[in-house]
């Protein structure tokens, strides 16, 4: 419809007709003598018009002429464009701090250029840089057993793997106990202190649990012996719980690559006891060698729930799992588009996705992340676009701005609310898309038409209602709130970085279209996102910014 009425209007046949009283745009057929001799030598002319006619009022959008053009403009081969660039091979997952991310950022700040953008980062420019620290163990750490003499050393990332944020250097003697729901009587309990202890994974009753969660589950599973040297989990003998598995899934996790955090190192916490995960190679010597087996201690571990530990004393273990602290940068991206209000203009829109993703595995798979979150990044530059070509600028300013570190814990939007580039007291509204380029299991059968809406109404009731005027306005989509209910236990309200506006009290919107079986896997790809319902969902935000920056005054919030 929106083709057909464009055509009209470049035949000067057709005009918007904005009715302020109404809020509706009508469009207005010139019904001159010079345009029906026009009409009647173009049958095609005639024929757009009966079409035109038949379903306009049931179809056609709304949007306020003086931002039509800006609406107009965002097309799916735009989005489409932008996600094959940032999910291309070149940018390798664009792990914060490492190279394919910050091509990202280049990419995102050149187009902020090309679009005229008032650059309000750091030191004039698009990016916003920040420092974070990669804490990592050593791949040079070992576990080393002596008897009698003999050593036998054991590596980090084939034979065991550290949990550890911390040096952990220690020996000492050895003790096995059951399960962490296995009872141990307190006589025996006493004597666990200074040794390092062996346990098994889990509670009894999830013994045998093999899908990824449980197993994860199982080795993760917590149990607290105060003044133990060190806990040892045993992984299982086969399956995914097994040493092999663990570590596979912990590289493709990234381990090898360090846990990132925002802040400077600091002295960790005294009493907080090393845990590793080890091989039942690793626990079958050390038993064997004082006359048991694994396959022992398990049978008589699941058999009571009351478990007297094994104490093994003729062997010595002693580890050196070393920490490795690295200092990196990283930036978000971010450009403005100001507003013509001399008094609104220091007011901002932010419209947000984050760039980043989880990088490449050990394996060297590219993990693409073409739906987290290069559809949500497509959709800000896209949005930019709208708003920089739109004849009309907007009352209040828009802020762009693609923010990193989300994969590693929201860093980049952190940063930003701490260092906003329009002070967080005259920013109406956070507006965010993340993933927002496939359809989940839910709508499988419903089709692709919908978009999650989440947090709209949690701060401000009014900014729920203008979300959903401005949908019922444009693309009319389906709006689920199901993970707008605090009582969700996926808690996607606090996962994605609007949560970081929410938290200073700026209403939010989160668009979002659910998880899939691609989500955190190199089949992520661009190839499958699904464009035109994207350009719906960009539209929607835009017609929404558009009106929170035409208001004449902020956002009414809710009275709790």
């Amino acid at each position: 419809m929106a083709v057909l009425l464009n055509n009209l209007q470049e035949f000067g046949l057709v005009k918007p007709s904005w009715n302020d009283e109404a809020k509706i745009c009508i469009f207005v057929v010139d019904s001159n003598q010079s345009f029906l001799e026009h009409a009647m030598n173009r049958p095609a002319i005639l024929t757009l018009l009966c079409i035109v006619s038949s379903t306009i009022l049931a179809q056609v959008p709304v949007t306020h002429p003086d931002a039509a053009t800006g609406f107009s403009s965002i097309r799916a081969e735009d989005l489409k464009r932008h996600v094959y660039v940032l999910a291309s091979d070149s940018l390798e997952g664009r792990e914060t701090s490492y190279p394919g991310q910050r091509k990202a950022a280049q990419y995102i700040a050149s187009e902020f250029k090309r679009l005229n953008l008032k650059p309000v980062g750091t030191d004039g420019g698009y990016l916003q840089p920040f420092n974070v620290t990669i804490t990592k163990i050593d791949p040079s750490s070992t576990i080393t057993i002596s008897r009698s003499g003999v050593n036998t050393e054991y590596r980090w990332g084939k034979d065991f793997m550290a949990e550890t944020g911390r040096d952990s250097v220690f020996s000492g003697p050895i003790a096995f106990i059951g399960h962490t729901d296995c009872v141990i009587p307190d006589a025996e309990r006493a004597r666990l202190a200074g040794r390092i202890v062996f346990m098994l994974a889990g509670k009894r009753e999830h013994v045998g649990e093999t899908t990824r969660p449980q197993t994860l589950r199982r080795l993760y599973a917590q149990r607290r012996e105060p003044g133990v040297a060190a806990l040892m989990v045993i992984a299982d003998d086969a399956g995914p719980g097994s040493i092999d598995s663990v570590i596979q899934l912990a590289l493709s996790f990234g381990v090898d690559r360090g846990r990132m955090t925002m802040e400077e190192p600091t002295v960790q916490r005294s009493g907080m006891t090393p845990r590793f995960i080890v091989s039942p190679m690793i626990a079958q010597q050390i038993l064997q060698s004082a006359g048991h087996s694994l396959t022992a201690l398990r049978q008589r571990a699941l058999g009571d729930s009351l478990f007297s530990p094994v104490f093994v004393d003729e062997v010595n273990i002693s580890a050196a799992a070393r920490v490795i602290r690295e200092r990196r940068t990283t930036e978000n991206v971010l450009g403005l588009v100001e507003g013509s209000d001399p008094v609104l203009k220091n007011e901002a829109i932010v419209i947000s996705g984050h760039y980043d993703h989880v990088g490449m595995n050990a394996a060297g798979s590219v993990f693409y992340g073409a739906d987290d979150d290069a559809s949500g990044t497509s959709a800000v530059i896209e949005l930019a676009e709208a708003f920089a070509s739109n004849p009309v600028r907007p009352k209040r300013s828009i802020l762009f701005l693609t923010v990193t570190a989300e994969e590693k814990g929201m860093f980049g939007s952190s940063f930003y609310v701490a260092n906003p580039a329009v002070p967080l007291e005259r920013t109406v509204s956070n507006l965010n898309m993340d993933m927002i380029g496939r359809v989940d299991s839910a709508h499988a059968a419903t089709g692709p038409q919908y978009v999650y809406v989440i947090g709209s109404d949690k701060i401000s009731t009014e900014l729920d209602s203008i979300l959903n005027v401005a949908n019922r306005e444009t693309e009319r989509l389906a709006f689920d709130y199901t993970y707008n209910d605090e009582r969700d236990p996926n808690n996607f309200y606090r996962r994605s970085d609007h949560y970081n506006f929410a938290k200073n009290g700026i209403p939010v919107v989160f668009f979002f279209t659910g998880l899939h079986e691609d989500y955190h896997r190199p089949t992520d790809t661009a190839d499958k996102l699904l464009y035109d319902r994207m350009a719906s969902i960009t539209r929607v935000v835009f017609t929404t910014a558009w009106k929170l920056a035409q208001m004449p005054r902020m956002l009414l919030k809710n009275v709790h």
